[in-house]
């Protein structure tokens, strides 16, 4: 969906209507509940990463999340591929919230996940947030 938002420059605001249109079966009657239920304006108001983290909170069982966090937690660079490592975080830290609920708790897993050599560069910069 990501990939979608950026092909077609869709524009932070409209990201939650954009997803939500695509929506199919239980997951259509599901959204279309809570819409009732919440409001049209709250849930159209409300970020791409809070949709994602609701959805998850209804549709991945806590096995499966539990999955998640242990890939989270044994993360590492491969060789020197940071891109990669990148884009793995970011994937398991939006979708294992509760791990690292705080920035500075996703600053310290995500230096944790560094090679050596990598990691005293950043833990000298002292950075605060990812």
């Amino acid at each position: 969906m990501e990939t979608v938002f950026h092909i077609s420059n869709c524009p932070p605001k409209y990201q939650v209507k954009y997803a939500s249109c695509t929506l199919l079966d239980g997951a259509l009657t599901w959204w279309n509940s809570y819409k009732r239920t919440v409001g049209v304006d709250a849930t159209y108001s409300m970020t791409w990463k809070t949709l994602i983290k609701l959805m998850t909170e209804v549709y991945c069982p806590r096995n499966e999340i539990q999955k998640m966090e242990t890939k989270l937690w044994n993360l590492t660079v491969k060789g020197n591929d940071l891109t990669a490592y990148n884009q793995r975080f970011q994937e398991l830290t939006l979708l294992c919230s509760k791990m690292a609920p705080k920035e500075g708790d996703k600053v310290e897993k995500y230096i944790g996940g560094l090679s050596d050599r990598i990691q005293g560069n950043v833990i000298v910069a002292e950075p605060t947030r990812l």
